[in-house]
């Protein structure tokens, strides 16, 4: 096995509603946790997103065990991962949403506790599975975490706050040999999942959306296949991905305000019964399975009878609609539940087509592949289906809507497979081999002084030679919004520090800017509008000694004595991940690795809240 390969890789998807985890070894092929405590002996591959807190605040149940538990006096919490982002809690709170969390800080305390649970299951499973469990498991192995974020994370803030919550979760920090780290966004490993499993044969050029509509979101990713071989498939990012708060969750919501409004018509009748019935119902096995089979030709009906625990089967109410102990809709009412979605993804599509027409691209359309639950609906496939056909886009006026292989997984899947065939590459060729970049990024750098290029900038004198001016806080852009980015490419930018004979100096810090400013509006100092601190970057190279710096003298004349000064060169390396910014520090041709932490990044508030537009 080579050095830079991982013992096990694990990835980990997760979702609003539920949550999917699959992992594997150079040796052997992907396998998906299903040994979920409580779920019997379904063998279910994905675990619900779901915690029972006690009184006192203490976890009393998660995942399937759940539904087990008398939730009475106790508090159920679901939905939490997405009010970690401020916006989505804040609509929460203006639409009255009475079960999202006080904050985004109670939204990452339940996500670190359930994270928690999921990572001791995976711990205990693996070790098992490897038969290491009860000897000394699996501490001295290379283990690597691979997370995805929803696409419409697009600020570093809630990055940076996920990444957070993960290690305080446990993931990456049992052993040095554990890292864990987001990886890709959920649409473009949806999409690495499609170009490497698909039955369908892209051909060189192709053109394919990625639709991946899960339980809270829907993410989006427009690509084009690179590589036809059916080894090392490629493709590259056409558009920077984008998303959109849709998903099945909304489902559930539309059909509980169904019920409660037919309640509320009768309150005398509904005394009678169960509490929280519209709640239970939405809950019950007998509503998902319509969820999941709607649109499914043998379960097509005119009407659908929904039973619940705790209501008699004698029990009738025609103005209710309850026939013998059970609730029943028109198919029309199960419409309306699905239908705002629908239109709500196709406008989506349709803005991402219409983005193709205004870039002046000729290329067809030709595969949307949808993933995630409410991807895996038939229903949902089938509408957006009719209405590509009848209303065509010029970009993609022949389209096939397709389903995915294993649509639930698809996310896990795709995050192995990414790193798979980068292992199996020597990190040469990822599947997602570019993609674009969401925003602009640069360092504040030091410029000669020109007095025409330098008007009302901030000036400063060289310390070794007082006849030179630098023009200071000027931006050097290293990538720019919309640019093809190549993600085994680090972006390089080389320092020279100036330090004198005696200076012992070894730390210095550089300040990294973003932009959301069209790349032709970039500002070129931070004395002009447009441009935001995103952190401070400390490249410490504590170790390094004076021999290995460049000796520079200057030569005095007869006003002054001449100084000898040594410069310290590096370069700092940018890693543009799909969600993340990531640093190295490099000295010498080689990364630099001190008995320290070689580089420490310190982000500003302000600038990690800049979401891509």
């Amino acid at each position: 096995m080579n050095m830079g390969e991982p013992d096990i890789v694990i990835s980990v998807d997760l979702g609003t509603t539920y949550t999917g985890v699959a992992w594997m070894t150079p040796r052997t092929p992907i396998q998906v946790i299903s040994d979920w405590s409580g779920s019997g002996d379904r063998g279910e591959r994905k675990v619900p997103t779901t915690l029972i807190y006690n009184p006192d605040g203490t976890l009393s149940s998660w995942g399937f065990m759940c539904a087990d538990d008398d939730d009475t006096n106790k508090t159920r919490r679901e939905f939490f991962k997405i009010f970690m982002e401020p916006d989505t809690l804040a609509h929460a709170h203006q639409q009255g949403l009475s079960s999202a969390p006080h904050s985004t800080l109670e939204a990452q305390l339940f996500v670190t506790d359930y994270l928690r649970q999921v990572y001791e299951h995976v711990k205990e499973s693996i070790e098992t599975q490897i038969g290491r469990r009860h000897t000394g498991g699996w501490n001295d192995l290379a283990v690597e975490f691979l997370f995805s974020v929803p696409t419409t994370w697009t600020s570093l803030e809630i990055i940076n706050t996920f990444k957070n919550v993960i290690r305080n979760a446990g993931f990456g920090m049992e052993s040095p040999r554990h890292t864990a780290q987001v990886d890709l966004t959920e649409a473009e490993a949806a999409a690495v999942a499609t170009l490497k499993t698909s039955a369908v044969r892209f051909s060189m050029g192709t053109l394919f959306l990625a639709v991946d509509a899960g339980g809270g979101t829907t993410d989006l990713a427009l690509m084009q296949v690179t590589s036809e071989d059916p080894n090392v498939p490629q493709m590259s990012s056409l558009h920077a991905v984008n998303g959109v708060g849709i998903g099945a969750t909304l489902i559930d919501r539309l059909f509980i305000r169904l019920v409660t409004q037919r309640l509320a018509a009768y309150p005398d009748v509904a005394s009678q019964l169960p509490p929280d019935y519209p709640l239970r119902l939405a809950r019950s096995h007998h509503f998902r399975t319509v969820k999941h089979k709607f649109g499914e030709r043998a379960y097509m009906q005119p009407q659908f009878k929904i039973p619940i625990e705790g209501v008699r089967h004698d029990f009738n109410h025609a103005g209710i609609g309850i026939e013998n102990g059970r609730m029943i809709f028109s198919i029309q009412e199960i419409q309306s539940l699905f239908d705002p979605q629908i239109e709500g993804i196709d406008k989506r599509i349709v803005q991402e087509l219409e983005w193709l027409r205004t870039q002046g691209y000729p290329q067809q359309v030709q595969y949307m592949v949808l993933s995630g639950g409410l991807g895996s609906s038939q229903y949902v496939r089938d509408q957006l289906q009719q209405r590509f056909q009848y209303y065509p886009h010029p970009n993609a006026n022949n389209v096939a809507v397709i389903p995915c292989n294993d649509p639930q997984l698809v996310v896990v899947r795709g995050l192995l497979f990414d790193r798979q065939q980068k292992w199996e590459t020597g990190g040469q060729a990822s599947v997602l081999g570019t993609r674009i970049a969401r925003a602009s990024y640069g360092v504040l750098i030091q410029e000669i002084y020109s007095p025409a290029i330098h008007m009302n900038e901030d000036i400063r004198t060289d310390a070794f030679d007082p006849s030179q001016k630098w023009a200071v806080n000027q931006i050097q852009w290293l990538i720019r919004k919309g640019d093809v980015v190549n993600p085994n490419v680090p972006l390089v930018k080389s320092f020279e520090i100036r330090i004198g004979s005696r200076d012992t100096t070894r730390a210095w810090d550089s300040e990294i800017v973003v932009s959301q400013n069209e790349p032709s509006m970039l500002p070129t100092s931070m004395k002009q509008a447009g441009a935001v601190k995103l952190c401070d970057v400390r490249s410490n190279l504590a170790g390094v000694q004076q021999n290995q710096l460049v000796l520079k003298n200057k030569r005095g004349s007869c006003f002054s004595r001449g100084q000898t000064y040594y410069i310290c060169q590096f370069d700092v390396r940018v890693i543009v991940a799909p969600a993340d910014l990531r640093f190295e520090l490099w000295f010498g041709g080689q990364k630099f690795s001190g008995n320290h932490e070689p580089i420490t990044v310190s982000w500003d508030q302000n600038g990690a809240k800049v979401k891509a537009q």
